[in-house]
């Protein structure tokens, strides 16, 4: 019963709304500030599994179709990873699609925290029963066992780089921990959002 009781607490925990922050930002200094508007960006989210790949992707391009780009998801235009490896011929394919940027999100890892909150008993403090040697007797032998409270909170680390074909530099890059997402794709809507403020407030994409 405690078992359970414990995984049962860390599922709840873990399954609360999701947050992104930056645990380190970079900005290429000789780089210029550029709009998404009218231009074509590839969106890449590099994880194993090709159908989280390609829903991040979906996600990702349509964050970036929402602040007037037009989000491309890389899938599209390389259905097949063996070829999206090959650095030549896919900056030809993205050449011929009139490619102007690329958002990559790369998923690193998880990370883990658990904490426990012990349930203490507070009676002796206000109930009269507890001041007497023998008061609590027939109560402390009924009363119910309270396990430690667990929470586990999960990190999903990611990094974020942002390219600028036209200018052929990195723009913009970080380090990210997104706690308690349900999903990849979860983690892929609350980040798309964190990285564009962060590049408005930077100066990186012109407003």
């Amino acid at each position: 019963m405690r078992t359970l009781t414990l995984v049962a607490a860390a599922i709840i925990t873990a399954a609360c709304a999701s947050s992104s922050s930056f645990s380190s930002v970079w900005k290429n200094p000789d780089a210029e500030p550029v709009s998404l508007t009218g231009k074509k960006v590839l969106a890449i989210v590099q994880i194993r599994d090709e159908a989280r790949r390609r829903q991040g992707e979906d996600l990702l391009a349509a964050e970036i179709t929402k602040r007037g780009g037009q989000g491309i998801a890389s899938y599209t235009l390389f259905p097949s990873m063996a070829k999206q490896q090959d650095e030549s011929a896919a900056q030809e394919r993205a050449k011929q699609a009139g490619i102007s940027g690329i958002v990559i999100m790369q998923f690193r890892g998880i990370e883990r925290t658990t904490t426990r909150e012990p349930n203490p008993n507070n009676l002796w403090r206000n109930d009269p029963y507890y001041r007497r040697p023998w008061g609590a007797w027939g109560r402390g032998w009924n009363s119910v066992w309270e396990p430690t409270t667990v929470h586990t909170d999960v990190s999903v680390q990611v990094e974020t780089r942002v390219y600028s074909l036209e200018q052929e530099k990195l723009l913009w890059a970080a380090n990210s921990g997104t706690m308690n997402p349900s999903g990849s794709n979860d983690v892929i809507r609350d980040l798309s959002a964190a990285v564009a403020k962060r590049l408005e407030a930077s100066g990186v994409l012109k407003q």
